[in-house]
């Protein structure tokens, strides 16, 4: 219900959108994040730092990736990445949808015992200016691990600019059982 209200604002929002502005795919991201994993075994928290960033290959290609690291409680150590391939089209001329899919791999590593998973997640999401200064974004993915159980991820998040090459931005992903709040700071280039 939560990841139902947080895409139907999202729309809403892009409904209202003033700029013309088309979406940029090229782009490198860094991110200081705080992560919560509250599941039946763990309930620790940490935080970490990220680094991810995007390039179009086509009009409406892109590939990206991601690494993000967070230190828990207890000693524990989280690594996430993952590298994928988009598609992304106009709907309009300041919201585009895009479909990802990627390979992810997730390790925890405790000291005295790690643990890692790896598989494929598909996404689908939306993308867009609702002024000149301000983008919206937000998705919702499917993870098949190898290993463990299938996830179903959300994000959403908007990032402000500061200059045509220099944007800062919030970012929440919620997952079955991981909640991840970032802030960022994007640098575009063409």
């Amino acid at each position: 219900v939560m990841l139902r209200s947080v895409l139907v604002v999202i729309l809403v929002a892009f409904s209202a959108s003033v700029s013309a502005q088309g979406s940029n795919y090229n782009y490198l991201q860094g991110s200081y994040g705080r992560v919560d994993l509250d599941d039946s075994v763990l309930d620790v928290d940490g935080d970490g730092l990220g680094l991810s960033g995007s390039f179009e290959i086509d009009e409406n290609f892109h590939i990206f990736g991601e690494y993000q690291t967070a230190e828990m409680n207890f000693g524990i150590d989280l690594e996430i990445m993952e590298l994928g391939v988009g598609y992304h089209t106009n709907i309009s001329p300041n919201m585009d949808v895009y479909a990802n899919l990627a390979y992810i791999d997730i390790e925890a590593d405790a000291g005295i015992g790690s643990a890692d998973d790896s598989g494929f997640s598909l996404g689908i999401g939306l993308r867009g200016a609702v002024s000149e200064a301000v983008e919206l974004y937000g998705g919702l993915d499917y993870i098949d691990f190898d290993e463990s159980d299938s996830e179903t991820r959300a994000n959403a998040g908007f990032l402000l600019s500061l200059t045509e090459t220099l944007g800062v931005g919030l970012r929440a992903t919620l997952w079955d059982d991981v909640n991840v709040f970032q802030v960022n700071a994007r640098l575009y280039f063409e």
